[in-house]
């Protein structure tokens, strides 16, 4: 059997129109409004005019200086017809013609001369060995990589020693290009004057 809670508290006692119309009034003013009542929300019709107007300012504001201007030129020209157009006159080919530019080839001499005291061979150190066995293998090696190798007997205060040398280069560059190749075997070498 099911029980109304909701008129729990109200068992003993009789209600009273005035409580009851009261709470309706409240009750009503707390819920929403329905369909029939106006609601403050989007409104289209106004939207779209508001729309149209903007965009007809946006347009006025946009093409209205070019046609002012060519309205009142119209105007202007025709009242007045003897207007002068001004003359141009270049002068700068006429100046460049007539003229002969003087330019101090010191700074550039300075480097030419500098560039004769580099010396005409370089050479690239690939490694030094105590054994001739070692660095002939070596010498091997880089012939099969198609680099000029030698090896170079030197005699010193710690011993003879056997250095695998590629070169003599002309330029730098191929030198540079040399050294490149060297390491990309895993080898660092040196440039040598």
């Amino acid at each position: 059997m099911t029980k109304d809670f909701a008129n729990r508290g109200r068992a003993g006692k009789p209600a009273t129109k005035q409580k009851t119309r009261a709470a309706a009034k409240t009750r009503s003013a707390r819920a929403t409004p329905t369909r029939g009542a106006k609601s403050r929300g989007f409104h289209g019709p106004s939207f779209s005019s508001g729309a149209i107007f903007g965009a007809i300012v946006v347009l006025a504001a946009a093409y209205l200086p070019e046609w002012l201007p060519e309205q009142s030129e119209s105007q202007t020209s025709s009242s007045e017809k003897t207007v002068s157009t001004p003359t141009v006159k270049f002068e700068f080919p006429d100046v460049l013609k007539n003229t002969e530019i003087q330019v101090d080839t010191s700074p550039y001499a300075g480097a030419a001369a500098s560039s004769a005291k580099e010396p005409d061979n370089y050479a690239v150190q690939a490694a030094s060995f105590r054994d001739k066995g070692d660095a002939d293998e070596m010498r091997a090696k880089l012939i099969l990589l198609n680099l000029p190798a030698q090896v170079i007997i030197k005699d010193g205060p710690t011993g003879t020693w056997y250095r695998v040398t590629l070169g003599p280069f002309e330029r730098r560059v191929d030198a540079d290009r040399a050294l490149t190749k060297l390491r990309e075997q895993g080898v660092s070498g040196i440039i040598m004057k």
